[in-house]
């Protein structure tokens, strides 16, 4: 039953990365395909680590997987941030929000 669990949790790990690759592939902008990114990020890392745990048990692996897995969750927002701003910057060339861009923004202006 064990063996049938890691296989199912290694099924997972294969289809998000399947997943998030041909999103990725499928958009026509990549500020879309930058969605597809978090899905192998979270889902393929979350299952990866239940397989080992299923795998080893609580051993230094499992504590290595955790590891991995909560810095590749935690830092999949900042790199998707990070690429969204070098997206915009290379298309407007600059990051803030001006009048013109094409993106309506709306401001709060401050009585005094």
């Amino acid at each position: 039953m064990r063996h049938l669990l890691t296989m199912a949790s290694l099924a997972m790990v294969v289809g998000s990365c399947w997943i998030g690759a041909l999103g990725a592939w499928r958009m026509r902008d990549p500020m879309q395909s930058l969605h597809y990114l978090s899905v192998p990020a979270t889902v393929g890392t979350i299952s990866l680590t239940i397989a080992i745990f299923l795998e080893t048990g609580w051993s230094s692996a499992t504590i290595k997987g955790i590891v991995v897995c909560a810095v590749l969750v935690a830092s999949n927002s900042i790199g998707a941030h990070a690429a969204a701003r070098a997206i915009r910057t290379r298309r407007l060339g600059h990051w803030e929000p001006r009048k013109g861009d094409g993106v309506e923004f709306v401001a709060r202006q401050e009585k005094s």
